[in-house]
């Protein structure tokens, strides 16, 4: 006979907690040569500017091919940090951004798959060789604005798949007049976003801005200025130096770009528009990011479910204690994932108790997520008074 004792079992797994997702993990597709151990179109992963080195891709290596593609790990490392995730893969110089994006192709989305879900922002890097010359109808090579379009279908396609990215485009070809480049604002791909500035002349720090948004939360737009100056000297757009009047130019035509600030030293992003209407909810790579995150949660929660029974009450609908069950499920998950580190202000599940559940096998659930905001403006009346009250 055993010994009397008392036991004490703890359940687990009922308050719907979710891993923390990755959503700080960025990648990179990049025109480029092969190097030591880089074959064209194989996927990479790197944590380290000396790792990605090691592989081959050095300072030698742009010198030598006369690119610019060390510079941009060299400028996402000097921002996000070593340690930082960061997966890649090159390709011929011929490939263009939207061939790079074209789902139907083994460039960007091959990478994505043998990262596994794991890239939640995706740079699209053009290195194309000295003799290309950019078709830049609307002040811009032809080839960014026909990468939107596509780029959109990638992210749609991926987000289909329960592994939603976000991409960013090498402006490539603008030519220094603002005035006459096209208006993202007008076009409509909320997933797609595109880059005019970098510390060189006539390239685009994408490197820079993944490294920003690797350290950074979800909600956060990759300009506040509390994250401090980016690492760079210099901050260019095609040609010329950035002026206060081009970066409003730019961005006023929904481009992501740099400026200097008055009385502030160095450069900052100004802010994260994507492609898209000034009335979309989805505008901004930081709304984008948040909302996809949400995706990865609610597929991570309710995936479980599948297949499980569900009680009915006396009218053969669900019943209100597992409506419950099921909102609390996502609420608890969401809230301990994302309210609670401020990247939300608050989440909402609703289930209607009336849907015909026995018959259809199905049950829809309302998820309303109230979002943070980001001060754009702040209004300070200044003057002087006789008397404080």
């Amino acid at each position: 006979m055993a010994v009397p004792a008392i036991e004490i079992n703890l359940g687990n797994g009922s308050l719907g907690f979710v891993p923390q997702t990755t959503d700080a993990v960025v990648g990179m597709i990049l025109n480029g040569v092969s190097a030591t151990s880089v074959p064209l179109l194989t996927a990479k992963q790197v944590y380290s500017l000396p790792e990605v080195e090691a592989l081959g891709i050095n300072a030698a290596y742009d010198t030598t091919n006369n690119v610019k593609v060390w510079l941009h790990f060299k400028e996402f490392y000097d921002e996000a940090g070593k340690g930082s995730e960061l997966w890649f893969m090159l390709c011929s110089q011929a490939v263009s951004l939207a061939t790079m994006c074209d789902n139907a192709q083994n460039f960007a989305k091959k990478l994505l798959d043998e990262a596994q879900g794991r890239i939640k922002v995706l740079g699209v890097v053009r290195n194309p060789a000295a003799a290309y010359v950019p078709t830049t109808t609307n002040q811009i090579d032809i080839d960014v604005e026909n990468a939107l379009v596509i780029g959109q279908v990638l992210g749609d396609a991926f987000a289909a798949k329960f592994t939603p990215v976000r991409i960013v485009l090498d402006g490539f070809g603008f030519t220094g007049n603002a005035t006459g480049l096209v208006d993202l604002r007008t076009k409509t791909s909320n997933r797609v976003g595109v880059l005019v500035g970098g510390s060189v002349q006539s390239k685009n720090s994408i490197g820079l801005l993944l490294g920003r948004v690797a350290k950074i939360p979800v909600q956060r737009n990759i300009g506040r200025m509390q994250d401090k100056v980016l690492p760079i000297l210099s901050a260019f757009v095609g040609a010329g130096k950035v002026t206060d009047a081009t970066a409003t130019l730019l961005h006023d035509r929904g481009f992501m770009s740099m400026r200097p600030f008055p009385r502030k030293s160095g450069f900052y992003f100004i802010s994260d528009p994507m492609a898209t209407a000034a009335t979309d909810d989805y505008k901004s790579l930081s709304l984008g990011r948040v909302i996809d995150k949400a995706i990865s949660i609610a597929y991570d929660v309710y995936v479980e479910q599948l297949n499980s029974e569900v009680l009915l009450n006396s009218a053969g609908k669900m019943s209100v204690a597992q409506a419950k069950y099921f909102e609390l499920l996502i609420e608890n998950a969401i809230n301990f994932t994302m309210t609670n580190s401020e990247e939300i202000s608050a989440v909402k599940a609703t289930i209607d108790t009336n849907q015909n559940v026995l018959q259809t096998g199905k049950v829809c659930i309302d998820l309303q997520i109230q979002p943070t905001v980001v001060l754009s403006f702040i209004c300070v009346n200044l003057g002087f008074t006789s008397s404080i009250a």
